[in-house]
């Protein structure tokens, strides 16, 4: 009677290395939606990372992303009556998809400033706030002031 053990290998790792093509794309993209987001008015903070890595300007109801060419609006309403009112609202953009309660809309051309002001507020995208170097300077020391607070009140 012979007893065999059997071994288990593990897994090879894999590790995978975007191309450089892809990195190239995503700092484009990246570009490309910064310039979009200060011409709304959006918030630094509301560019992010995508779950797939893809670089889109976030509101609470909706996204903006790049296919690298084109800028597509993403909307997702809770009603048929709210996305129907969405649509009106942005008639200024091409309708690319069209859903009961959601659907995509793409920006072909460069938006006047109402038109940015009502794309944003439409997908509920944070707006930025408008600072100058006085209120900057006040800011900056009002955290400092916070952080040091924090450091002597821990001890």
């Amino acid at each position: 009677m012979t007893i065999t053990t059997i071994t288990r290998r593990k897994p090879a790792k894999t590790t995978i290395i975007p191309r450089r093509s892809d990195l190239d794309d995503k700092a484009a993209d990246r570009a490309k939606l910064a310039a979009f987001a200060a011409t709304m008015g959006a918030s630094k903070t509301s560019l992010k990372r995508d779950a797939c890595g893809d670089w889109t300007i976030t509101g609470l109801i909706g996204h903006i992303s790049t296919d690298g060419s084109e800028i597509y609006a993403h909307l997702s309403c809770s009603r048929a009556r709210a996305w129907t009112s969405a649509k009106s609202r942005l008639s200024f953009a091409t309708l690319s998809q069209d859903g009961d309660t959601e659907g995509v809309l793409k920006i072909d051309r460069s938006l006047m400033a109402g038109q940015a002001e009502t794309l944003r507020t439409t997908l509920r995208i944070r707006k930025a706030r408008a600072m100058d170097e006085a209120a900057l300077e006040a800011l900056t020391v009002a955290r400092q002031r916070k952080q040091i607070e924090a450091c002597y009140s821990a001890g």
